[in-house]
């Protein structure tokens, strides 16, 4: 309510938005099955306006909008997928800049023989759903002698022990 107040232009997306939702109602040209598809297709159209290009979380739901927690899980979820060709570009690129940011480290740590050490990232869903994904593919074709090891940290954030050996192929697999 606050970034309404002080945001004019949001203001006015948001009255446009809830104009244009009326309008649609009145004219009975939308018909949900359920509230919680109705909530998944407002906030389709709203979390952009408050969030700019930060991938659906449960997290923003929650808050935001003030929908029940495993609703809003369930519609981040939904949301993610609805889009999953940007979203696994966008998971992608949030993943390759992680790796990247914390590469002279596990080189330098390459460099005195202690590949096994440990470096922690932290990823959004969609980087660590990308991470998942591609030590799958890594490990198909040759195991990494110790694996990544990741838990929820927070909701929408992934804490994820990394040992230094494995940054240079991940990167190698991620840069086009």
């Amino acid at each position: 309510q606050t970034k309404l107040r002080d945001d004019s232009a949001t203001a006015d997306a948001i009255a446009e938005f809830a104009l244009k939702e009326m309008l649609i109602w009145m004219a009975g040209e939308a018909t949900y099955q359920s509230l919680t598809q109705q909530y998944t297709e407002w906030i389709t159209d709203l979390l952009p306006r408050f969030f700019g290009d930060k991938p659906p979380s449960v997290t923003q739901i929650y808050n935001a909008f003030s929908v029940p927690y495993g609703r809003a899980a369930y519609i981040a979820r939904v949301l993610v997928e609805k889009e999953q060709s940007v979203w696994r570009l966008r998971g992608k690129a949030s993943l390759l800049a992680a790796l990247q940011s914390k590469n002279d480290e596990a080189t330098a740590n390459l460099t005195k023989g202690e590949g096994f050490r440990i470096i922690k990232l932290l990823l959004d869903t969609v980087a660590y759903r990308e991470l998942t994904v591609v030590l799958d593919q890594i490990y198909e074709d040759a195991p990494l002698a110790l694996p990544a090891n990741g838990h929820l940290a927070t909701p929408g954030r992934y804490a994820v022990d990394m040992p230094s050996e494995n940054f240079q192929q991940l990167i190698h697999r991620l840069t086009p």
